[in-house]
Formats: structure tokens, C-alpha cells, sequence
């Protein structure tokens, strides 16, 4: 490996002596013309002669994670950080900050970021990378390139709570809080890809889902996403983008599992079985529950009511008598339609059976 040998005894950084850095090389930007610069250098190696101790500051050997279970996962993981910074507050009323990162955009056209993560896999053996070298003798030899994995997570963040529940009026207890400052700022969250702003074919690392939530929310009162705003210009903006099946697919089973406006003053709709599912276990319905005015559909411009439903005024008489919603059709009552034409249709019933006796008494009495 060429480079300069890093100076390891200058200034506070510390370099294990087997990691490229010792050597002055960037794994990081292997192959790239980026231009590189920096001041503190904390690298070390993980390996077989690596030393483990439990929180007592006991030495102890590795967790065999063949043994590891969803149920036992807190005691049998194997964790080691480079750096440990920590703070316990013993002061009410001031914020406890391990780490603060800083990073100011002063020149005009200049770029900052307050911190930068990256966690990488990578396959070093037959790659042709100058780092092979240093990979400790029986690293992946028994592993085949196609064989390879690796579990990655750029950051974690833990939120430990002995105290009250995170809900008001307790105190606050956040995963991750953005807060903007000064003049308006863009996205709060960007979720990008390696070479996003390219064409189709030359996008690389795309992920399975942006937000994945695994039961972490409370079973009563928990909710996905909140909006605490007295107005924005969009809710869900999807307007640049195709989905194959649905931009939403819902879960439905029964009333108040799909879509429900209002609190629910302003109707829902849901899927789900009938009536509770009497007489029918496996049919799925589309029921869409009236508001407690009425529901309409209106013209393009919004101008004219195409179709009404009107709530009936309210009544304490039951069945046949009590009021009945109102249907109206560019304004027309079509219940009241209804009504009148099955009142003309029982008036020519009668009119004809009327006539159908004379006609037999005329019969009856030709006959004669």
C-alpha cells in the first residue's frame, strides 16, 4: 500500500497500526478523485484478539449468536464502539449534550453538514483492493461473493424511558427532532439513493420502504403520523409519482378501519362484512357511512348538485313512518317521484280492476 504513514503520534486521534489509515488511505473513497482533508482520526479494527468485558468491566468472552432469540437478544449481542462519549445530568433544568456537531456555511456558495454517518459492507477478498491485504488472515476465504451478507444501520437512536409516558401533560420524549431556523428550509427528511438525480439505469442503492414502523406504536393511543399545523398547501403529495398498485392500500375490517372524516361527524368509508358478518363470513363490502347532513355530488365546477343525499330531519317514529333520506337528482326528488308515480300506478291498478269487473258483469251478462 503507498501513502504516507499517518502520523498517529500527533495531536489527540488514535489509528490501530493494521488500519489503512496507518497508512494514510481513505477505504471510504477507494477508486474516487475526492478531494480529502481532516484534523482528528479515531480507527481501529475489530478482529479475533479483540477483548470483551460485561457492564461490571468483567472480561468475557463473545456471545455465540447461534443462541440468540428475539426474547433473549438484550443479553446475547456483541457490541463494541470506538468511541464513548456520555453525559449524566445531575442539574434540573439544563440539557445534557454529548455530542454536538457544527458545521457552518460562512463563504457564499459554501456547504456545511453537523454530521455525516455511513455504514458500509464490503467485500474485500478478490476485489483487487489494496486494503486486502490487511484483512486478517481467514476473513471471508470460506465465503463465496454471492454468498456474502452483512447487517447494516447508518444510525440508531435509543430512546430510554423511566419516567412518565411521552404523552401530555408529561414531558416530551423524542427519537429524532428536526428543527429548522432563520429563513424557511427545504425537506426535514431526504431520502435519497446513490446517484438519485441520474437516469433510471445509474440509480444504485434504493431502499425497500422510507419509513418502517414494527410494533413500536401504542396498542390505545398511539398514532403513525401526526400533523399538529393550523395549515399547510398539501397533505400527501404524490403528484409526481406512478404507483403500481394504489398509492394507499388499507387494512379494512368494519367500521372505523378505513377513512373516516371529521371524527367521524363527517361519514367514513371502509371495507369490511356486512352487518357484522351475519349470514355472509367471507363477503367484502365497500360501505360508505353517510355524514350527519347528507352526501352530494357535484358538477366540475362545483356550481350544481348532480346527485343529493339528505339526512332525514330528526323523529321519534319508527319503521315505515319514520322519515326517509331524500334522493335528489339534478334537483329532483326522486324518492318523492317514486312515491307519486307508485300512488298514479296503484290509482290506474284500481282504475283497471274497475274496469275489469264491468267488463265481466258485461260478459255475465251477455251471457244471460
Amino acid at each position: 500500500m503507498s501513502g504516507q504513514k499517518f502520523p498517529i503520534e500527533e495531536g489527540p486521534s488514535y489509528v490501530n497500526p493494521t488500519h489503512p489509515r496507518a497508512a494514510g488511505y481513505w477505504k471510504q473513497y477507494e477508486g474516487l478523485s475526492t478531494r480529502l482533508s481532516g484534523r482528528i482520526y479515531l480507527s481501529d479494527i475489530l478482529d479475533a484478539n479483540t477483548g470483551w468485558e460485561n457492564f461490571k468491566g468483567e472480561p468475557v468472552e463473545p456471545v455465540d449468536l447461534a443462541k440468540q432469540t428475539p426474547e433473549n437478544y438484550h443479553d446475547t449481542h456483541n457490541h463494541y464502539q470506538l468511541l464513548m462519549s456520555e453525559v449524566s445530568n445531575f442539574l434540573p433544568g439544563a440539557n445534557a449534550v454529548p455530542i454536538w456537531g457544527d458545521g457552518a456555511a460562512i463563504q457564499n456558495g459554501s456547504a456545511a453538514w453537523g454530521a455525516f454517518f455511513s455504514a458500509r459492507s464490503d467485500y474485500l477478498i478478490g476485489s483487487g483492493s489494496v486494503v486486502e491485504a490487511l484483512v486478517p488472515e481467514g476473513t471471508n476465504r470460506d465465503c463465496a461473493r454471492e454468498d456474502y451478507d452483512c447487517s447494516l444501520t447508518g444510525i440508531e437512536v435509543d430512546v430510554i424511558n423511566a419516567g412518565k409516558p411521552g404523552v401530555f401533560p408529561n414531558k416530551a420524549k423524542h427519537g429524532i427532532t428536526v428543527v429548522g431556523f432563520g429563513n424557511p428550509n427545504s425537506h426535514a427528511l431526504s431520502i435519497i439513493c446513490e446517484n438519485f438525480d441520474c437516469a433510471p439505469d445509474l440509480r444504485r442503492g434504493q431502499f425497500e420502504a422510507g419509513i418502517y414502523l414494527q410494533n413500536s406504536l401504542h396498542p390505545v393511543y398511539g398514532r403513525l403520523i401526526v400533523s399538529d399545523m393550523e395549515k399547510a398547501h398539501i397533505g400527501l403529495d404524490f403528484r409526481t409519482t406512478v404507483f403500481d398498485w394504489g398509492a394507499i392500500q388499507i387494512k379494512g375490517a368494519g367500521q372505523g378501519t378505513g377513512i373516516v372524516f371529521n371524527s367521524g361527524a363527517g361519514g367514513e368509508i371502509y371495507t369490511g362484512q356486512r352487518w357484522g358478518g351475519q349470514g355472509e363470513p367471507c363477503a367484502e363490502w365497500l360501505t360508505i357511512r353517510l355524514p350527519e347532513v347528507g352526501l352530494r355530488i357535484v358538477s366540475a365546477d362545483s356550481t350544481h348538485e348532480i346527485l343529493t343525499i339528505e339526512a332525514p330531519p330528526a323523529s321519534e317514529e319508527q319503521g315505515e313512518d319514520a322519515p326517509r333520506h331524500r334522493i335528489l337528482v339534478d334537483g329532483q326528488d326522486i324518492i318523492a317521484e317514486l312515491d307519486r308515480t307508485r300512488r298514479e300506478l296503484a290509482e290506474l291498478h284500481e282504475r283497471v280492476s274497475a274496469l275489469e269487473s264491468l267488463r265481466q258483469r258485461l260478459a255475465d251478462l251477455l251471457g244471460q
